[in-house]
């Protein structure tokens, strides 16, 4: 199973229902501190957990407090599901699910997960009305005719009444047909499961066996310097609950096959040295992406610690698990682990606590809560690239951050953004969870503007070719995004060797054109209400800072737009209807536009006001599937005629 998505509803300070979409490799939720970017990963970590067993959702301490007495009083609180969660069954669970079913689940079958306030784990497969009733009209062969009247039918119950009187009109007739709708209507209720969420328990037991689980990592997980094993292994005799640290300690001897138990026994030693062969393996694996300082070694030891006297006088004497860093770089000092960064803590802490999972086939979903926060801003970066790269090409991943090192912002359309809107006087307007959004209040989304900011430096002064200057950030993702469609379609979009830089509106243009065309190899990209005169003066910029009067290049170039035009122009106007449309809910048509030669900004703004034009843009990557199914050929003329212009100014 893939998760798709998850709800989260009254559940701490998350109110009403958050459905959160979900990639199928890595997802970023971002916020500020306290917003509830660790609430939405605790309710999903609860749903089917695989480390933490001991957990529970408890009404008293985590429904929202300021609603609990009231309504307690109108509804059965319990009964109350503070996650859902939508999976999307692979070929392999349709196989296995299916001889437990009274017919095979059709493709587009959710399987939906959810537990309540009293820990009840509740299952059940969903499909639509209309697919679950072509998917018996497929099933029974029954004619195109009788499909469009069949299909639009209000409930099964319905649909079947439909077939059974359609059969007696026309059974003398067509025949064939007739039984074909006979069929239908004695078929269509083995689909019933789909629509009446009711199954079998040997079909809910199979499907709760292949639901996949989480494994969430906190700071909290962080591994001791020292570990009183046989305390631990009383714990866990008397299946007493175990701390995350306690837990990650349990999950680094299983990575040595090793239990905590084994080490009470008189070989010990030789147990000593598999943990030390795990600890070799675990510190090869961290310092792929470790590169603070390489020359770390773990090692593993025991002591015996006398804690006490027992009634006879005799002493009392623990094995204790010690950790302990030597450093290499440093006349081979060794120090208790606990003592070290806390970054390399966390580094290593966290790939001792998932080993267990890391090689498992069974479906795994990671929950990292603000992973790396004590990691430097270079050691974060090589933590992102190992989400990415790694630890998301197999398991599906879902990490909270506040960092801007923790993004990739060539990645931003897999964030989701967490705004609390609670306040004083109504805190039940709680949580809103969305796609990001750069227009969206700043606190929210200040990591990811960060990171925008971070790798413009980055590009600006370590080099990565020739630098192409853009207003605003709407300019990068129309060029982008027409980039990979014409990729998609063997064109060539803006040539990979013009690094794309919004420079955050035209009247930055002059000076930035000025302070990088000195050193840097610039290119610059103009439109707007003012192209004339902006092009004066980023071309006089250029012109005394070396840069070539052909690297600056206006919309108005491209042939069929107006002479002040915008990126947006580059659109048929149809096409960038649609987009605003999507984004405003409207229903405006060309017919509906001034007709005059101004730029389809001026003219939208004279209709409606004034707009976001960043929402817009924001549409092209929310829906690029949809919009480029069906876009007008003159938008890919256009911009196919920009992009020309563009790579020509690419100094070689």
């Amino acid at each position: 199973m893939r998760l798709r998505a998850i709800t989260v509803q009254r559940f701490k300070n998350i109110v009403n229902p958050q459905r959160i979409e979900i990639e199928d490799d890595v997802t970023g939720i971002v916020g500020k501190n306290e917003s509830g970017k660790t609430t939405v990963l605790k309710a999903f970590h609860r749903l089917n957990p695989a480390n933490g067993l001991d957990l529970k959702f408890d009404v008293v301490t985590e429904y929202p407090r300021w609603r609990l007495a009231r309504d307690r009083r109108s509804e059965d609180l319990d009964k109350v599901q503070p996650i859902v969660a939508e999976f999307e069954l692979e070929a392999a669970d349709v196989e296995e699910i299916s001889q437990h079913l009274s017919a095979h689940p059709p493709a587009g079958t959710t399987c939906y997960a959810a537990r309540d306030y009293a820990n009840q784990l509740t299952i059940w497969l969903d499909l639509s009305l209309a697919k679950t009733l072509e998917a018996a009209a497929d099933e029974a062969s029954v004619a195109e005719e009788d499909r469009e009247e069949l299909l639009g039918s209000d409930s099964i119950d319905a649909a079947k009444a439909f077939a059974r009187e359609r059969v007696k009109q026309i059974k003398e007739a067509e025949p064939l047909r007739a039984k074909a709708l006979a069929a239908f209507a004695t078929g269509v209720a083995n689909f019933s499961y789909l629509r009446s969420h009711a199954l079998a328990q040997d079909a809910r037991d199979v499907l709760i066996e292949i639901v996949p689980k989480s494994f969430y990592f906190s700071s909290y997980g962080l591994l001791p310097g020292e570990c009183d094993l046989t305390e631990l292994v009383k714990k866990i005799k008397a299946s007493k609950a175990l701390n995350d640290r306690e837990r990650t300690v349990v999950a680094l001897l299983a990575h040595a096959g090793e239990e905590p138990e084994d080490f009470m026994d008189a070989d010990y030693d030789s147990r000593k040295a598999e943990l030390q062969a795990a600890s070799v393996d675990l510190s090869e694996h961290v310092f792929e992406y470790w590169k603070q300082n390489p020359d770390l070694e773990v090692i593993f030891d025991t002591d015996n610690l006398v804690v006490g006297k027992h009634d006879n006088g005799g002493d009392i004497v623990h094995r204790i698990l010690k950790i302990e860093i030597r450093d290499g770089r440093h006349g081979g000092v060794q120090t208790n682990f606990a003592t070290r960064s806390t970054g390399f803590q966390w580094f290593f802490s966290f790939f001792a606590a998932f080993s267990e999972y890391q090689s498992s086939d069974d479906p795994i979903i990671v929950l990292l809560d603000e992973p790396g926060t004590s990691l430097h801003g270079e050691a974060q970066k090589d933590f992102v690239r190992f989400v990415f790269e790694e630890l998301g090409a197999s398991k599906q991943t879902v990490y909270t951050t506040h960092s801007q090192f923790m993004i990739d912002p060539s990645r931003y359309e897999k964030l989701r953004a967490v705004h609390d809107r609670a306040t004083r006087k109504d805190p039940n307007l709680g949580v809103m969870i969305t796609r990001i959004n750069l227009s969206a209040d700043r606190e929210t989304v200040l990591p990811v503007e960060s990171a925008l900011g971070y790798s413009i430096s980055q590009h600006l002064f370590l080099g990565a070719g020739q630098h192409l200057a853009l207003e605003g950030s709407s300019d990068f993702v129309y060029l982008q995004r027409l980039t990979e469609h014409f990729s998609l379609k063997q064109k060539m979009g803006l040539d990979p060797r013009l690094a794309m830089i919004p420079v955050g509106g035209a009247d930055n243009m002059p000076a930035f054109v000025a302070l990088l065309g000195r050193r840097l190899k610039v290119s610059a990209l103009i439109d707007g209400a003012r192209t004339g005169s902006k092009i004066d003066r980023v071309k006089a910029a250029a012109k005394s800072n070396g840069v070539p009067e052909t690297s600056i290049v206006a919309c108005s170039q491209v042939d069929g737009v107006p002479a002040n035009a915008d990126v947006e122009d580059m659109f048929a106007i149809e096409d960038y209807l649609r987009l605003y449309n999507w984004t405003f809910d409207t229903n405006l048509a060309e017919s509906d536009l001034a007709a005059t030669g101004e730029p389809i900004l001026r003219k939208l703004e004279l209709l409606r006001g004034k707009f976001d034009h960043a929402l817009v843009a924001h549409q092209l990557t929310q829906r690029r599937v949809e919009f480029f199914a069906t876009v007008n050929a003159v938008t890919i003329a256009r911009f196919e005629k920009l992009f020309e212009i563009l790579n020509s100014t690419v100094i070689v």
